[in-house]
């Protein structure tokens, strides 16, 4: 009798992991559902200040995986807001404090947990009414940055290197790396910006070897 062996190919051996790790990000997904509850402890504590809270970051590009899933929320606050970012960022920390949330300090964000999901809440101040670019707080930096949050999860869509940026947020997961999600996917979108789209497995070992060989003293630009 002979037995057949099915070959399985580096590429769908990744994919078959990113599909067992896959998120809901649909309009009626439960995480969205948090949005307003985010919304209603920023209105207590930005009042006429606040514009808008939307959900950002890793859930919103599409490169989450469940293993590592939690939501961004950004909460944009109006040029008129007369505090600085830092300001900002230890008010609406101290006003979770006070709501018995147990905030935790992010680079970026405060991190919380709202009815069992872990998110992360990112106060930003808008430059201007005319343009998306805000100014939000570095915790481990301590100080400001200015950037355009809907421009990077338009890069991040647009680049096509979804696949490999969370096959790579496993592999960070799993080595648990200090490598924040933001820097990974600018760091793998410029080590496969020459790389063919689809080859899931080269593409990986590719950014891998970058990583390795060139991203030491090298700046990641916003």
């Amino acid at each position: 009798m002979t037995s057949v062996v099915s070959y399985v190919s580096p590429s769908d051996y990744l994919r078959a992991i990113l599909e067992r790790e896959a998120v809901d990000t649909s309009v009626n997904a439960p995480l969205r559902g948090l949005e307003a509850e985010v919304q209603a402890l920023c209105e207590g504590w930005a009042g006429r200040y606040l514009l808008e809270v939307y959900p950002a970051g890793s859930f919103e590009k599409g490169t989450a995986n469940r293993s590592g899933t939690n939501i961004d929320f950004i909460v944009s606050l109006s040029p008129q807001t007369p505090f600085v970012i830092k300001q900002i960022y230890e008010s609406l920390l101290s006003h979770l404090q006070r709501a018995g949330l147990e905030p935790e300090r992010r680079t970026v964000s405060i991190g919380l947990t709202l009815e069992g999901a872990t998110i992360d809440v990112v106060p930003a101040k808008r430059e201007s009414l005319s343009n998306d670019i805000h100014e939000i707080y570095s915790a481990r930096r301590m100080a400001a940055i200015k950037t355009n949050l809907n421009h990077h999860v338009l890069d991040v869509i647009e680049s096509g290197r979804r696949e490999e940026i969370r096959v790579l947020k496993l592999w960070r997961d799993q080595h648990a790396l200090d490598f924040p999600s933001f820097y990974l996917e600018l760091s793998t979108m410029a080590a496969l910006r020459r790389r063919p789209l689809g080859e899931l497995a080269d593409n990986v070992w590719a950014a891998l070897g970058y990583f390795e060989q060139l991203f030491v003293g090298r700046a990641i630009l916003d």
